[in-house]
């Protein structure tokens, strides 16, 4: 029977660890492990964790870290201490996920968990209200396409995906152990995208819609404002206004993305002004004060193409404007 080792990243947020991790420790079709990687947490969430008895179980595996180094850094040491565990599968997710009782057994015993031409399977992700969180799966164009709402529905089939993020992405072992951990120097934001177009080099990504997480925290964060529920309204979109004082997890994403962009699909300068130009609108229509983030933007986009990693760090951004 195949076995599979569950990674969880987790900061600061002790009481959606511990539910995540009972969630997994009821699977109908348990985890063999659960590796948790302890961003650098402040909370006490090693403490909570001994208290609640999680520490004691045989299964549980915690690996504290003693600097925050992002997502990325956190998913980077996770997949290389879980892929070095020998399992046949690593199920990657955030603390903020809780996956169904038999999402695990759904996702190993889909037709494509059986074909080794599968490099990884991805839930389905939703809110806690049970609505579809479409920016979690999807394909790599000149943006991020989500996929089709219909793909999703019972009997839809398994449909291929050309990224996948870290929310209730189970990947193949020996795929994990061929390819290089997530880039650790893009602190968040596209780690999961850039991952998953090295995985696809050893075979394919797909959804199994039964299986279901649900992500408690949105993806992206901000806040809904009256333009940015005109907008999606009239284009039929998700985003909302992202807040200044966390500005810097846009920037990042942008330059990562420019990054993956021009490291694998090698974007023309016109192409690249162009791709700029994209998020400078979508600042203008939806963001408040949009004018000030033009010029970060313009820089973060830049510095993705460059490959240079540099730049405030969350605490100076945070320092220097909030």
């Amino acid at each position: 029977m195949a076995t599979v080792c569950a990674v969880v990243l987790t900061r600061n947020r002790q009481e959606l660890l511990v539910e995540c991790l009972r969630a997994l420790l009821a699977q109908t079709r348990p985890p063999a492990c659960v590796l948790v990687v302890d961003n650098a947490s402040t909370d006490g969430t090693a403490e909570r964790l001994e208290r609640e008895g999680l520490l004691a179980r045989p299964e549980v595996r915690y690996e504290r870290r003693e600097e925050n180094t992002g997502g990325a850094g956190g998913y980077a040491a996770g997949v290389r201490i879980g892929a070095g565990l020998g399992h046949d599968w690593l199920w990657l997710m955030d603390d903020d996920a809780e996956p169904h009782p038999d999402a695990l057994e759904r996702l190993l015993a889909s037709p494509p968990a059986a074909d080794p031409r599968t490099a990884v399977l991805a839930t389905t992700v939703r809110t806690p209200t049970g609505e579809l969180e479409l920016l979690h799966r999807g394909h790599l164009g000149r943006f991020m396409r989500t996929l089709d709402p219909a793909a999703y529905e019972p009997g839809a089939g398994y449909a291929p995906l050309g990224f996948a993020s870290f929310v209730g992405y189970l990947v193949r072992g020996d795929v994990a152990r061929a390819l290089d951990p997530p880039r650790a120097e893009f602190f968040i934001g596209c780690d999961d995208v850039e991952y998953s177009v090295r995985a696809r080099r050893h075979g394919e990504i797909r959804l199994v819609p039964e299986s279901v997480i649900v992500h408690k925290l949105g993806m992206g964060g901000g806040s809904v404002t009256r333009r940015s529920r005109f907008w999606n309204r009239a284009l039929g979109f998700g985003y909302t206004s992202a807040s200044w004082e966390g500005y810097w997890k846009n920037l990042y994403a942008i330059r990562n993305f420019m990054w993956v962009k021009h490291r694998y699909g090698r974007v023309s300068p016109l192409a690249f002004a162009g791709l700029t130009a994209t998020y400078v609108v979508k600042a203008l229509m939806y963001d408040r004060r949009p004018l000030r983030r033009i010029p970060w933007i313009v820089r973060y986009a830049l510095n993705g193409r460059r490959g240079d990693f540099s730049g405030p760090t969350p605490a100076q951004w945070t320092a220097r404007h909030a």
